[in-house]
């Protein structure tokens, strides 16, 4: 067992580096180029153009699934990251130019190997976007003639985000099904994917893919933009609404209607994807400089019970599939809780200005579980984490709604985690008693108020030796915990309370004794 999610943690993360050369091709049908709107308004636009792509999608699975991409030029295939960036979008032919939204596009190569088809949608009808080498700058190395007719790989929609002069990025859409978006001030960290399906389990996980993207062109003033995908893989077809509002957070309104071929293990909704090789609990691991290293801390879940959960993201030792019973949840997400540049010393990376990524669920949601996937690594260059919700029974047919807010954490009621730290009891006094099944738990929690705070501590699979609870002085309030391991996987749940009444959310922590590098 241990060897086979070992086999699949690889299988992942190789396909992560390669997404787009590895990916299936699109058979899906265009619009009419010559189609008249019927709406006035982009938002109507976007609304009728959504419910035709929907049919479009139903129509689909009755039909041949998904079949492999054609291929790149040669000199396209396997090419580096800095030789790929350098096929850059010319910017005096961004689309809608000097509107409030502009859109870039991107070059197929890299790991990018599934063509795009872009349509362009307003008032007057839809058209396809027609490809043209002339549109980017080529390095040396790249003959922009053998390029003709490739097509696209995806885009990137710019906005005034940080000063009302400059339009910065703020969601790309690149490779599978994947999209990333940023807040105010922020610089890009995590991603999300329209869906998932068998992620974490044993045997391949199936990526669907964007093969379309339509874009609604803007009306004057608009403050929201309005994008719809074809999304598709073997077993699965689906329409993906985007409604885009640019921000600290930027909020993105999802509506998605997902038809599958024939039931899979796991349907995954809302995913999110995100990088943890380090952070307190172990820092400066692997012999490295800099404290933390780091796109996300923590997992957020407000279950259907009204509970609070914190879980402290790891590197585990082992790749780990954990499930949270939610019910219908509130909102769940990965965070970037940590905003301090001391904690990760790293000018280049910024990850101390990474964004985090919440879900708000809407209509169509029904119960089931939030699932969270770590995967053992020693890349910081591997996205080692998924965090996604899995409905009890989806069915064939679904329709659901949610936001996404890309952006610092939104501020909640009750005292919150703030910091994390575990080690091993006494280390610096017997160095040669350490004993890997003892360990030493410290959390600090913020906005403590008041007297009579006690702390409720459960474990399972071990004990607590000792707990002790110090109120906020020198510092927040802090439970500092010594547990002794009876099992592998030592499970951790703590929370403060006063009498009846829960004044902190829950730290949620798996605890696996004696892997750490």
């Amino acid at each position: 067992m241990v060897d086979a999610r070992r086999r699949r943690a690889m299988e992942r993360r190789q396909f992560l580096r390669r997404v787009g050369l590895a990916l299936l091709a699109s058979a899906c049908q265009a619009p009419p180029s010559s189609s008249r709107a019927q709406s006035t308004s982009a938002r109507e636009r976007a609304n009728d153009l959504f419910t035709s792509r929907v049919r479009n999608a139903r129509s689909r699975v009755r039909g041949r699934p998904l079949s492999p991409p054609r291929e790149v030029p040669a000199e396209l295939r396997g090419i580096d990251f800095d030789l790929y960036r350098q096929i850059r979008y010319r910017p005096d032919r961004s689309l809608w130019r000097g509107g409030p939204f502009e859109v870039q596009l991107f070059h197929r190569g890299f790991y990018y190997g599934r063509a795009v088809e872009v349509f362009v949608h307003d008032a007057e009808g839809s058209a396809p976007l027609a490809f043209d080498t002339s549109a980017f700058s080529y390095p040396d190395a790249l003959d922009p003639a053998r390029m003709e007719g490739l097509g696209f790989a995806g885009l990137r929609l710019h906005a005034p985000l940080n000063t009302p002069e400059y339009h910065d990025e703020v969601l790309v859409f690149l490779g599978a099904s994947y999209f990333r978006s940023l807040g105010r001030g922020d610089v890009y960290g995590l991603s999300a994917r329209c869906v998932s399906i068998d992620t974490g389990l044993e045997g391949s996980e199936e990526f669907p893919e964007i093969v379309a993207l339509h874009l609604v062109t803007p009306d004057d003033g608009d403050a929201v933009a309005h994008v719809v995908a074809d999304v598709r893989s073997p077993r699965l077809e689906g329409a993906f609404r985007f409604a885009i509002t640019p921000g600290g957070p930027t909020l993105i309104d999802v509506d998605a209607a997902v038809f599958l071929r024939e039931r899979v293990t796991q349907l995954g909704l809302a995913p999110l994807t995100s990088m943890h090789l380090f952070g307190e609990d172990t820092p400066g691991r692997f012999g490295d400089y800099r404290p933390e290293v780091h796109d996300s801390d923590g997992l957020v879940i407000h279950t259907e019970s009204g509970e609070r959960l914190f879980r402290p993201l790891r590197n585990p030792p082992r790749t780990t599939l954990s499930t949270f019973a939610a019910g219908t949840p509130k909102a769940f997400g990965l965070v970037q809780r940590d905003r301090s540049f001391g904690s990760y010393q790293d000018r280049e990376a910024r990850y101390h200005r990474r964004p985090s990524a919440v879900v708000t669920p809407g209509d169509g949601w029904s119960g089931g579980a939030v699932k969270l996937l770590e995967i053992a690594t020693r890349l910081e260059t591997d996205d080692n984490i998924g965090a996604f919700f899995v409905p009890d029974d989806p069915g064939r047919a679904l329709r659901f709604q949610y936001q996404l807010a890309f952006g610092d954490e939104a501020a909640s009621s009750g005292a919150k985690v703030v910091a994390f730290r575990r080690g091993r009891p006494e280390v610096t006094v017997h160095p040669d008693a350490v004993d890997d099944r003892d360990g030493l738990f410290v959390v600090d929690w913020s906005d403590v108020q008041g007297d009579a705070v006690q702390a409720r501590v459960d474990v399972t699979g071990g004990a607590v030796v000792e707990q002790r609870f110090e109120p906020a002085g020198e510092g927040p309030a802090r439970l500092v915990m010594r547990l002794r391991a009876e099992r592998d996987d030592v499970e951790l749940r703590a929370f403060l309370h006063r009498g009846d009444s829960a004044l902190s959310e829950t730290l949620s922590y798996l605890w696996q004794p004696g892997g750490d590098a």
